[in-house]
């Protein structure tokens, strides 16, 4: 049977036309794939070809897409958006925090579309009331240079039999908004968005994003469950240290989290 398609395929000119010209100069390619097994795979295929440069990899369908702690991404060939970025840094550079500046970068560009009351869930998930609207994937590996690779799942639609499959609360921008953006434009605004927020975190890492985490912070004073493996401990979330940890309070005791192989749930 055949099916139709309901969304505007991915499209190199129209993604090209929303990314201002001074920034498309910072990158090389934009390659767009139908089927990938994940776009962060597709670019790191290319690294281990001796190409890394900044390249940006697009596709419409993941057939292993994945999430933090390697967690199954689902990605149906439904117009949703899943995104990556090569950037290499220096070698002595921290990469600590990246995650939350690129999703503090993510949730700006969907707030420029329409798309309000948007919070981070650290380290990397993007919330509408608690349901997940769209997931952060970094991952680097230490060359001549680091080469990380920046990946964005971002949700248009979903159907319900995909819903059903994911273990935690979601939501899409089908769901947000009465008209939905282009995606091919918002793909645009946030390579855009991205590349800038590489660039300044190259030098600057989280400094002047510190002061703005409170607003985007969806985890504040909350209580939530720390789980790892088959222990879990109930703590208070009590915001991020300057290299982006988690800070919480055990027993009267304030504590940090960098180990993003915890799970973090919602106690209440």
């Amino acid at each position: 049977m055949t099916t139709v398609q309901n969304f505007s395929p991915l499209s190199l000119a129209d993604i090209n036309a929303a990314i201002a010209p001074s920034i498309r100069k910072q990158f090389d390619d934009i390659l767009i794939k139908d089927t990938v097994s994940s776009t962060n795979d597709e670019l790191w295929q290319r690294v281990s070809e001796g190409k890394i440069t900044p390249t940006v990899c697009l596709a419409e369908t993941q057939t292993s897409g994945r999430g933090r702690r390697g967690d199954h991404w689902h990605s149906p060939s439904v117009g949703n958006l899943y995104l990556s970025i090569l950037w290499p840094f220096p070698a002595e550079s921290a990469q600590n925090g990246l995650s939350i500046a690129i999703g503090m970068s993510l949730i700006k560009t969907l707030k420029s579309v329409g798309i309000n009351d948007l919070q981070l869930k650290w380290p990397n998930d993007i919330l509408y009331k608690r349901q997940k609207l769209a997931g952060i994937l970094v991952e680097s590996r230490l060359g001549k240079q680091q080469n990380t690779i920046v990946g964005i799942g971002l949700n248009f639609k979903l159907p319900t039999a995909i819903k059903e499959k994911i273990q935690q609360p979601t939501t899409s921008l089908q769901q947000l908004c009465t008209k939905v953006p282009c995606r091919n434009e918002l793909a645009g605004k946030i390579i855009q968005a991205m590349i800038e927020t590489l660039q300044r975190f190259q030098h600057r890492g989280l400094s002047d994003l510190i002061p703005q985490w409170p607003q985007y912070d969806a985890l504040a004073n909350q209580t939530i469950t720390l789980i790892n493996g088959e222990e879990s401990i109930k703590v208070i979330a009590s915001g991020i240290n300057e290299q982006g940890e988690l800070q919480y309070l055990h027993e009267n005791e304030l504590h940090t989290l960098s180990n993003s192989h915890i799970r973090i749930r919602f106690a209440s």
